[in-house]
């Protein structure tokens, strides 16, 4: 069967037995028998979505955002069947409600046509809760609105918060306290203590998901942060790495200049060489001169003395 057929066979056993009903004849629920005509022809008028199949089990099947907006539009019946007060109709309102919930196929999050700003789901928890009315409430009605808000608390496609959360536990509390029934009793309380324990438990899922998230945030960043020192030492070490090469070259380029030899220069040498060899140097020719002035003092000294 398919979930869209899964959902509609739901829908349509809870509106064929609220207008099976005798009571359903009165005036009083006029406006409710019309309400659940109009929407169980809807439902026949409707082709099933035979998009995704399953076996209708016991377990929930997964159903998208689309098929959950087609069961969404006929909560109407259901709401004024909770509002009449009358037991039975409140019992298989109750029940379809907390079915369509606990298979999937009752997601509420979208937005609330009648209470704008508000979500389905916060609407539908409302009008479980009101089914309350204090000691006079039906003790049958008791337990199904104890069991439709522990399937709206512990399933995982439905979220609700703040306020709807502090309502369904608050209810289940006043049941507890103004049930006559021991085992209303008895039920409310371990739907308490259940209740707590999920949404307990929920909380520090989520606060390990934030604190998870965070260091991930934070690795990311100091990776980011290590990654880009990385590229600044390595930019500087090939800075480093030219400037040196350049100066290396540079300093090639100077020891390769002097160890070159001028060629005018070393002609310059060789000849200064062989001008020292040949010509004398100055001492020696002051030297030879005072010798020959000597002789020829002498030699007039010797003329004079013959």
């Amino acid at each position: 069967m398919s979930v869209r057929k899964e959902a509609d066979m739901f829908v349509s056993r809870a509106l064929e037995k609220i207008l099976a009903d005798k009571e359903i004849k009165k005036p009083a629920y006029s406006q409710l028998k019309k309400t659940c005509q109009v929407a169980l022809e809807q439902i026949k008028k409707d082709p099933a979505s035979e998009s995704s199949t399953g076996d209708s089990g016991t377990l929930p099947q997964p159903v998208g955002d689309e098929e959950s907006v087609k069961v969404e539009k006929y909560i109407l019946p259901f709401e004024l069947a909770c509002q009449s007060k009358h037991s039975r109709f409140t019992n298989t309102s109750l029940d379809v409600l907390q079915k369509l919930i606990a298979y999937g196929h009752l997601v509420g999050n979208s937005e609330d046509a009648i209470h704008p700003g508000k979500r389905l789901i916060d609407r539908v928890v409302e009008t479980v809760c009101a089914c309350f009315i204090g000691t006079q409430t039906d003790e049958g009605v008791q337990l199904q609105i104890i069991k439709c808000l522990l399937t709206v608390i512990t399933s995982t496609n439905v979220e609700i918060h703040e306020g709807t959360v502090l309502q369904v536990v608050r209810t289940c509390y006043n049941i507890y306290l103004a049930s006559k029934n021991l085992i209303n009793q008895t039920t409310a309380k371990g739907t308490l203590t259940q209740m707590i324990n999920v949404i307990f438990s929920r909380m520090e899922q989520q606060a390990v998901q934030k604190a998870a998230a965070a260091a991930a945030e934070m690795q990311q960043k100091t990776e980011q942060l290590n990654e880009e020192k990385l590229e600044q030492q390595s930019d500087t070490h090939s800075v480093d790495t030219q400037k040196a090469s350049e100066e290396g070259s540079s300093t090639t380029a100077e020891v390769d200049i002097d160890d070159a030899v001028d060629p005018t220069q070393l002609a310059a040498e060789v000849i200064s060489d062989i001008i020292e060899k040949v010509v004398p140097s100055e001492e020696e020719t002051q030297h030879t001169g005072s010798y020959q002035t000597r002789g020829c003092k002498l030699s007039d000294v010797s003329l004079l003395a013959c």
